[in-house]
């Protein structure tokens, strides 16, 4: 068969352009080898500072500064903490449990954990670290031994403690710094050694507390075990009085770390050489109803509230974004949430479909929506307070206005002082409160939710239900974790059911870095210096 002369001509062209392309293609490759950026390893060296609140003496059982008890959990290690799904895990204490059938309690410490001097921590610590609590005028730890009736040591590794109860929140005691007892016996004001990753150097009162690593720290999953101390090689405690000069002396450098629980942390993004680290609080906003106003004993009414609000509309507009929606007061990051998902966008027709089945029209065009009940005219019409002093919440109380009037609300928005909004909650004299709680890590819920704190109680909402006594009642009691579990799956499906209050989210928290840390650094609720002992400043950056 013969080829044509033309095609043939155009074949051997199209081979010629391919290996030379080919061989482009592997020149190129070769010119150009491909560049990897290792991270760089952690090594020890460097210097942090963070700032904080000078406490009138450095025990830390003994004081009420959070900036100083954040710092303290660099010196002091408790029994147990939680970690950051708000679970319970040993540090001192090696285990602890109620002896059967009884309220009573045996800790049992680790037998290697020795303070920066060198002397073991023994069970006399922790005796003399509950006395210290017990015998202060003001301590932060005050509430952890309120249901504890008596407390001895037994031989040098056990502690036995007996409640008024035996309860599952009981042991949430054992996150108390431990002190030691041979330094403060005799000396309150000493300068005391130290069990965590860090012990002091030195401290310059009205100044700063250095610190150093402490070479005596062991703990589980540690690089410490590695045969490795924490790399920083110190970190200066700068003392600053006023708050408000913490920003400030941020930005002017003379801080590494600003830990800030204020919603506009962005602000810092414009300094080039700092990193933000957000965590998800403790801090549960919400808007509480009255009980003993009528309109709110439907539960109808409450759930088309809670349909009509623009949740995430108010965390985009007002909260920069940083904040975790949340039908009910359980953290999601936290071992007992349930893992549902969350509607955050406004549902205004579900809000106006309750309201027209519970029997709700307007019946005279003034936009308010009426119905009879009981032989009187029941309208949906009542009060929303807030306090002046928080910004945000003036805010977001208008746009919850705008939301609720939208499906047939009328609601009027009164702004008072912190003080008056609390007499005015503790006296029972509102309709509706936009405010929150600083929930604690130990997660009980019945203090605001339980029938029985309705009357002398923190339950200012008068919200009562059969089941949820006995589901909180269950979640507070138990020791078995899969019951505690179950109660609180429970306790969450209240809440989307019967919105006892409307659930609005949990606010984020964050620190800021300069980027010349490195490392795992992983804030959370409970510690923002959580794996401190990991974290390393950059070799260039020293």
């Amino acid at each position: 068969m013969r080829i044509n002369k033309r095609l043939s001509g155009y074949i051997l062209f199209i081979l010629i352009c391919s290996i030379l392309l080919v061989s482009c293609d592997e020149i190129e490759n070769i010119s150009q080898p491909e560049v990897k950026i290792e991270q760089e390893k952690a090594s020890a060296g460097g210097a942090l500072a963070i700032g904080s609140v000078e406490p009138r003496e450095l025990n830390p059982l003994r004081v009420n500064s959070m900036s100083f008890l954040d710092v303290s959990k660099l010196l002091f290690e408790p029994l147990a903490e939680y970690d950051n799904s708000l679970k319970l895990v040993p540090v001192i204490a090696q285990s602890w449990q109620f002896e059967n059938g009884s309220a009573q309690a045996i800790i049992t410490l680790k037998n290697n954990i020795f303070w920066s001097d060198g002397e073991r921590i023994t069970s006399d610590d922790v005796v003399f670290s509950l006395d210290t609590i017990k015998n202060a005028q003001s301590s932060a730890f005050k509430e952890k031994l309120l249901h504890i009736y008596n407390y001895q040591a037994m031989g040098e590794n056990t502690v036995k403690i007996t409640f008024d109860q035996a309860f599952g929140e009981a042991f949430d005691f054992l996150t108390m710094p431990i002190i030691p007892e041979h330094l403060f016996r005799n000396n309150e004001q000493a300068v005391p050694v130290t069990s965590g990753p860090y012990k002091i150097a030195s401290y310059t009162k009205l100044k700063q507390l250095e610190l150093v690593p402490n070479d005596k720290w062991i703990r589980l999953g540690s690089v410490k075990e590695k045969g490795t101390n924490p790399y920083i090689e110190k970190i200066n405690i700068q003392f600053i009085n006023d708050m408000d000069a913490f920003s400030t002396a941020f930005q002017a450098k003379e801080l590494d770390v600003l830990h800030t629980q204020s919603y506009d942390w962005e602000k810092y993004s414009e300094m080039k050489d700092v990193k933000t680290y957000k965590y998800t609080s403790q801090y549960y906003d919400f808007i509480g109803f009255n009980f003993n106003n009528s309109i709110f004993q439907d539960k109808a009414v409450r759930r088309a509230a809670m349909a009509a609000i623009n949740r995430r509309g108010i965390i985009d507009k007002y909260l920069l974004g940083n904040a975790v929606l949340t039908d009910a007061p359980v953290n999601p990051n936290s071992w007992l949430y349930d893992g549902k998902d969350v509607i955050g966008a406004p549902r205004p027709v579900d809000a106006r479909n309750l309201l027209k089945e519970a029997g709700f029209e307007d019946t005279n065009n003034d936009k308010v929506l009426e119905r009879k009940f009981d032989d009187k005219t029941q309208t949906l019409r009542f009060t929303l307070i807030t306090n002046s002093e928080n910004e945000f919440r003036q805010k977001a109380a208008q746009e919850i206005k705008k939301n609720l009037e939208d499906v047939g609300f009328a609601v009027e928005i009164q702004i008072m002082s912190f003080e008056e909004m609390k007499t005015a909650i503790d006296t029972k004299k509102f309709d509706a409160v936009l405010t929150g709680y600083n929930l604690s890590p130990s997660q009980d819920l019945s203090f605001a939710f339980h029938s029985s704190q309705i009357v002398g109680g923190k339950n200012f909402m008068s919200y009562s239900n059969l089941n949820m006594d006995n589901w909180l009642y269950q979640a507070y009691t138990s020791t078995n974790e899969d019951i505690r579990k179950e109660m609180f799956g429970r306790i969450q499906q209240t809440f989307r059911d019967e919105v006892p209050c409307i659930s609005l989210f949990f606010r984020e928290s964050a620190i800021v870095v300069r980027d010349k840390v490195k490392g795992e650094i992983s804030p959370d609720t409970i510690n923002p210096y959580r794996n401190i002992q990991n974290w390393f400043i950059a070799k260039d950056r020293r």
